[in-house]
Protein backbone atom coordinates (compact mmCIF):
# COMPACT_ATOMS: atom_id res chain seq x y z
CA UNK A 1 0.00 0.00 0.00
CA UNK A 2 0.94 3.48 -0.60
CA UNK A 3 1.13 5.60 2.34
CA UNK A 4 2.11 9.53 2.58
CA UNK A 5 5.37 9.12 3.21
CA UNK A 6 5.93 6.66 0.48
CA UNK A 7 4.69 9.03 -1.95
CA UNK A 8 7.12 11.71 -2.08
CA UNK A 9 9.67 9.66 -2.02
CA UNK A 10 8.35 7.39 -5.46
CA UNK A 11 7.42 10.64 -6.83
CA UNK A 12 11.21 11.89 -6.11
CA UNK A 13 12.29 8.91 -8.39
CA UNK A 14 10.05 8.74 -11.05
CA UNK A 15 11.01 12.40 -11.91
CA UNK A 16 15.42 11.45 -10.90
CA UNK A 17 14.39 8.55 -13.63
CA UNK A 18 12.76 11.31 -16.09
CA UNK A 19 9.39 9.95 -16.42
CA UNK A 20 7.82 13.15 -15.43
CA UNK A 21 10.00 15.70 -17.70
CA UNK A 22 8.43 16.53 -20.99
CA UNK A 23 11.09 19.36 -21.81
CA UNK A 24 13.42 16.24 -22.74
CA UNK A 25 11.41 15.03 -25.31
CA UNK A 26 12.40 17.54 -27.51
CA UNK A 27 15.97 16.95 -26.83
CA UNK A 28 15.50 13.28 -27.83
CA UNK A 29 14.75 14.41 -31.80
CA UNK A 30 16.58 13.17 -34.01
CA UNK A 31 18.97 16.05 -36.35
CA UNK A 32 18.27 14.27 -39.93
CA UNK A 33 14.71 13.66 -39.20
CA UNK A 34 14.47 17.59 -38.50
CA UNK A 35 16.56 18.62 -41.26
CA UNK A 36 14.07 16.37 -43.41
CA UNK A 37 11.32 17.98 -42.63
CA UNK A 38 12.90 21.89 -42.92
CA UNK A 39 14.33 20.84 -46.69
CA UNK A 40 10.75 19.56 -47.17
CA UNK A 41 9.31 22.38 -46.38
CA UNK A 42 11.90 24.67 -48.31
CA UNK A 43 11.26 22.49 -51.26
CA UNK A 44 7.18 22.49 -50.48
CA UNK A 45 7.38 26.35 -49.73
CA UNK A 46 10.15 27.59 -52.88
CA UNK A 47 12.42 28.80 -50.08
CA UNK A 48 16.24 27.32 -48.77
CA UNK A 49 16.82 26.12 -45.45
CA UNK A 50 18.24 28.40 -42.34
CA UNK A 51 20.40 25.98 -40.99
CA UNK A 52 21.94 26.81 -37.30
CA UNK A 53 23.93 24.69 -35.26
CA UNK A 54 23.80 25.38 -31.40
CA UNK A 55 23.84 24.50 -28.13
CA UNK A 56 21.59 25.38 -24.85
CA UNK A 57 24.56 26.93 -23.12
CA UNK A 58 25.62 28.77 -25.77
CA UNK A 59 24.75 32.78 -25.41
CA UNK A 60 25.60 33.48 -29.22
CA UNK A 61 23.49 30.81 -30.33
CA UNK A 62 20.74 32.26 -28.03
CA UNK A 63 21.46 36.18 -29.43
CA UNK A 64 20.97 35.00 -32.60
CA UNK A 65 18.02 33.38 -31.82
CA UNK A 66 16.51 36.36 -30.23
CA UNK A 67 17.35 38.60 -33.16
CA UNK A 68 15.33 35.98 -35.80
CA UNK A 69 12.61 36.16 -33.82
CA UNK A 70 12.35 40.04 -33.68
CA UNK A 71 9.06 41.52 -35.02
CA UNK A 72 11.15 43.79 -37.75
CA UNK A 73 13.36 40.77 -38.57
CA UNK A 74 11.30 37.91 -39.51
CA UNK A 75 9.20 38.80 -41.64
CA UNK A 76 12.00 39.93 -43.78
CA UNK A 77 14.27 36.75 -43.32
CA UNK A 78 11.00 34.00 -43.36
CA UNK A 79 10.05 35.57 -47.14
CA UNK A 80 13.40 33.11 -48.30
CA UNK A 81 14.20 30.58 -45.73
CA UNK A 82 13.28 27.87 -44.05
CA UNK A 83 14.83 27.52 -40.26
CA UNK A 84 15.86 24.65 -38.64
CA UNK A 85 18.20 24.52 -35.23
CA UNK A 86 20.29 21.79 -34.45
CA UNK A 87 21.38 21.36 -31.14
CA UNK A 88 24.81 20.03 -31.44
CA UNK A 89 24.79 18.12 -27.66
CA UNK A 90 20.86 17.40 -27.29
CA UNK A 91 20.02 15.88 -30.13
CA UNK A 92 20.75 12.18 -31.40
CA UNK A 93 23.19 13.01 -34.71
CA UNK A 94 23.85 16.83 -33.62
CA UNK A 95 26.91 16.79 -33.74
CA UNK A 96 27.05 14.51 -36.59
CA UNK A 97 25.39 16.30 -38.69
CA UNK A 98 27.04 19.98 -37.95
CA UNK A 99 30.63 18.11 -38.71
CA UNK A 100 29.16 16.58 -42.14
CA UNK A 101 28.70 20.65 -43.75
CA UNK A 102 31.84 21.94 -41.83
CA UNK A 103 35.49 21.96 -43.21
CA UNK A 104 37.25 22.09 -39.99
CA UNK A 105 36.54 23.60 -36.61
CA UNK A 106 33.77 25.63 -36.34
CA UNK A 107 32.34 27.15 -33.28
CA UNK A 108 28.41 28.07 -32.08
CA UNK A 109 26.48 29.11 -33.70
CA UNK A 110 27.61 27.93 -37.17
CA UNK A 111 25.18 28.51 -40.24
CA UNK A 112 24.71 27.57 -43.39
CA UNK A 113 22.37 27.88 -46.37
CA UNK A 114 20.82 25.11 -48.47
CA UNK A 115 19.34 24.18 -50.97
CA UNK A 116 16.09 22.30 -50.75
CA UNK A 117 18.06 19.08 -51.65
CA UNK A 118 20.73 19.81 -48.61
CA UNK A 119 23.39 21.06 -50.86
CA UNK A 120 25.21 24.51 -49.46
CA UNK A 121 24.70 27.21 -51.10
CA UNK A 122 26.76 29.19 -48.94
CA UNK A 123 28.02 29.14 -44.86
CA UNK A 124 29.30 31.02 -42.24
CA UNK A 125 33.15 30.30 -42.86
CA UNK A 126 34.44 33.81 -43.42
CA UNK A 127 37.02 34.72 -46.18
CA UNK A 128 39.77 34.54 -43.01
CA UNK A 129 38.53 30.92 -42.21
CA UNK A 130 36.77 32.08 -39.29
CA UNK A 131 33.22 31.61 -38.56
CA UNK A 132 30.80 34.92 -38.28
CA UNK A 133 28.10 32.71 -35.60
CA UNK A 134 26.40 35.40 -34.25
CA UNK A 135 27.39 38.41 -36.31
CA UNK A 136 28.97 41.47 -34.09
CA UNK A 137 32.58 42.27 -35.43
CA UNK A 138 32.28 44.71 -38.79
CA UNK A 139 33.51 41.31 -40.97
CA UNK A 140 31.31 39.01 -39.33
CA UNK A 141 28.47 41.58 -40.40
CA UNK A 142 29.76 41.99 -44.31
CA UNK A 143 29.94 38.04 -44.31
CA UNK A 144 26.64 38.19 -42.95
CA UNK A 145 25.62 40.37 -46.01
CA UNK A 146 27.48 38.26 -48.31
CA UNK A 147 25.53 35.18 -47.51
CA UNK A 148 22.24 37.08 -47.94
CA UNK A 149 23.32 38.60 -51.08
CA UNK A 150 24.35 34.93 -52.08
CA UNK A 151 20.99 33.39 -50.92
CA UNK A 152 18.09 35.71 -50.88
CA UNK A 153 15.64 35.76 -53.80
CA UNK A 154 12.81 37.83 -52.58
CA UNK A 155 14.99 39.66 -49.43
CA UNK A 156 15.49 43.45 -51.20
CA UNK A 157 18.91 44.99 -51.17
CA UNK A 158 17.60 47.87 -48.37
CA UNK A 159 16.39 45.09 -46.16
CA UNK A 160 19.75 43.00 -46.45
CA UNK A 161 20.85 46.62 -45.46
CA UNK A 162 18.22 46.85 -42.56
CA UNK A 163 19.11 43.46 -41.11
CA UNK A 164 23.12 44.78 -41.49
CA UNK A 165 22.32 47.65 -39.53
CA UNK A 166 20.70 45.95 -36.94
CA UNK A 167 23.50 43.63 -35.80
CA UNK A 168 25.55 46.68 -35.83
CA UNK A 169 23.17 48.21 -33.26
CA UNK A 170 23.35 45.51 -30.97
CA UNK A 171 26.86 45.15 -30.66
CA UNK A 172 27.09 44.42 -27.11
CA UNK A 173 27.93 40.17 -26.48
CA UNK A 174 25.26 38.82 -25.13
Amino acid sequence: MLTRHRFPILLAMVVMCGGLMPARVAAQQDANEVLATALAEAARTDRLVFLHSGADWCSWCKRLERWLERDDIAPIFFKDFVEVKIDVEAMEGGQELMDSYTSGPAGLPWLAILEPDGTVVVNSYAPNGQNIGSPQAEWEIEHWNTMMRTAAVRITEEEIEYMAKTWAEDRQAP
